[in-house]
């Protein structure tokens, strides 16, 4: 990645807001940079090895009413938000909410998508209409390529010709996940997706053993090495964005759970949850926000116990390396003094409070 090239994820980018880290290394309650935020757990694909596979039986989707007063109390305080899933431009008032987020004061507005309705106007017109990024991610690449890979990159290239006929400003990346047994491909699938028109491709390690206590990384041998290849011979507008954090192999330590301060998770189910890597656990269940929705609710002291409990001897998917952890051993090495409290500048990120 060139040097000059604006980064999509690095712990970091968290300092973009030094003075909520600079309040909540006093101690002082803070609110969030970035609420993830799952509208459902239906989808509309149905992925080998899904690791919310299990969690979307229920079918549970989020109201506009509880939507409503959600954006009311968090919208202007919390910049970033990330709309997942499931799918969540399957769910019929998709649109309202992006509009209720944009009015509600969220500055920065994501939806992550596996692409399937981006064919759709109404989800193509909300995107261009109050979105700042969309994200789709890519799959059934790794050993052919499917209908539904065909599909996902026609939507692609036909949502960023919009964009650039309309003048809009939205950010229209593709995702990619890697595993060592796929890096052979990485390269040649990557050159598909840049030349759609995307402004950037980014990554993530596969990830396996959901079913199990302690998910992991898969193999990522020789994926870094695609990667650069990748880099090397982009002839493309669009970036390649590799988040180094999450595959490299240093220990992640940290006394408490510090990330779920600066991250906040919402189920489908109305739940917070410690991070997008452990929803829908309920040994990972913060508060039930069906029943206790008001203005303190992030500073509720069993909250905050059950964030200060989780460390990284016992956070069960540490080995994923999800964002949570590795922000949290970032908070945790700026209060120990290993690392310098500089402000990072939000120029130098994509989406710099979605983190």
């Amino acid at each position: 990645m060139s040097k000059t090239q604006k980064q999509v994820f690095s712990p970091n980018k968290l300092a973009v807001n030094r003075e909520r880290v600079e309040a909540y290394c006093r101690n002082e309650p803070i609110y969030p940079v970035t609420m993830e935020l799952d509208l459902t757990q239906k989808c509309t694909r149905s992925c080998p090895n899904c690791p919310y596979g299990a969690a979307r039986r229920p079918g549970l989707t989020l109201s506009l009413e509880f939507l409503a007063k959600l954006f009311a109390v968090l919208g202007p305080h919390v910049p970033g938000l990330v709309l997942s899933g499931g799918e969540p431009t399957s769910v019929p008032y998709y649109p309202e909410v992006l509009a209720l987020a944009r009015q509600s004061g969220f500055r920065e507005i994501c939806t992550i998508t596996n692409g399937s309705l981006l064919h759709e106007p109404r989800v193509q017109d909300a995107l261009l209409q109050h979105a700042t990024a969309v994200r789709v991610s890519l799959y059934d690449w790794q050993e052919g390529e499917s209908p539904y890979f065909r599909q996902s990159l026609q939507s692609l290239a036909v949502l960023k010709q919009r964009a650039v006929a309309e003048g809009s400003t939205l950010s229209i990346a593709a995702s990619l996940l890697t595993h060592g047994d796929w890096a052979d491909r990485l390269e040649p699938v990557g050159r598909q997706a840049l030349a759609t028109g995307v402004d950037w491709l980014y990554f993530h390690p596969y990830c396996i053993d959901w079913d199990t206590e302690s998910p992991y990384q898969a193999s990522q041998e020789g994926v870094l090495q695609a990667v650069e290849r990748l880099q090397s011979n982009n002839g493309y507008p669009g970036e390649v964005q590799f988040p180094y954090a999450r595959y490299e192999r240093t220990p992640l330590e940290f006394a408490k759970l510090h990330a779920g301060h600066f991250l906040l998770q919402v189920g489908a189910d109305g739940i917070n949850y410690a991070g997008p890597e452990c929803k829908y656990e309920p040994d990972y269940a913060l508060l039930d926000l069906n029943q206790y929705l008001e203005e303190d609710f992030l500073w509720l002291p069993e909250r905050s116990a059950k964030l200060a409990a989780m460390n990284s001897d016992n956070y069960r998917p540490i080995g994923t390396r999800h964002r949570p952890p590795i922000i949290s051993a970032y908070v945790q090495s700026v209060m120990d003094g290993r690392a310098p409290q500089a402000r990072s500048q939000a120029g130098a990120f994509h989406q710099p409070n979605v983190i």
